[in-house]
């Protein structure tokens, strides 16, 4: 029976197979570098519907910029993602958050694009944003017009949906503070009493300043003061 030479030939291919698979792997030695990524906001809080920019950074250990990938912004309370970027300039502008409390993440694609040297992922610290509500503020006069002298009350009712806005007001008179950091009662109202208006046309503003769940606001009316016309009589008689 005759034998088949392959077996003599095996060792050989084997060595061959061997020694080229050991030059493969010394020609593919892969250079891994880890990232590090941070989340900035250049609002906080937001007010509801107020545009504002998302920036993250995307850094080697020892400080410098990778060189490819993308990074993306996820809003982890709602897992939308809020818009993606090239590492290289990796910002965007975000507007329509609803009210409440936001965590937004920047996640980096990490590359393979210059291989031997493959950048790792990334993800930054969950960053803590709260969309503030634009409450509806409205100021009321009790007496308009009124007299010089005259006893007016102003009125500022602040409301918003959900919870009652809580925290203070400012009233001013033709651009003066006339009554600061009045505190709003547990119904949104805050009121102040005055008989120093100034005479002739004067604009009443009132600002409310805002607390954690709702935005500043501001309201104006225009208020008329006329001049005091009192008895004369007893100016006349020499009194």
């Amino acid at each position: 029976m005759r034998r088949s030479s392959l077996p003599r030939v095996l060792p050989a291919v084997a060595v061959l197979l061997i020694a080229g698979s050991v030059a493969l792997r010394a020609q593919s030695v892969i250079l891994s570098e880890t990232t590090r990524v941070t989340l900035t906001s250049s609002m906080h809080p937001v007010p509801a519907g107020q545009p504002f920019t998302l920036t993250a950074s995307v850094t080697t250990p020892q400080g410098g910029a990778v060189p490819g990938g993308t990074v993306q912004f996820i809003d982890e309370m709602t897992l939308n993602v809020l818009g993606r970027a090239e590492a290289a300039r990796p910002s965007i502008e975000v507007r329509g958050l609803p009210p409440g409390r936001h965590a937004i993440r920047a996640e980096y694609s990490g590359t393979d694009a210059f291989l031997p040297l493959v950048v790792q992922p990334s993800q930054s610290a969950a960053l803590e944003l709260m969309v503030q509500a634009v409450p509806q503020l409205v100021l009321a006069s009790s007496r308009n017009p009124s007299r010089s002298g005259e006893v007016v009350t102003l009125t500022a009712k602040v409301s918003a949906p959900g919870a009652i806005p809580t925290g203070t007001v400012t009233f001013r008179a033709c651009d003066a503070v006339i009554a600061a950091g009045v505190t709003l009662d547990g119904a949104g109202l805050a009121s102040f009493i005055t008989s120093a208006l100034p005479e002739g046309d004067c604009p009443i503003n009132v600002a409310y300043h805002g607390d954690a769940i709702h935005a500043p606001a501001t309201s104006a009316l225009d208020q008329s003061v006329a001049p005091f016309m009192g008895d004369t009589s007893l100016l006349s008689r020499g009194m």
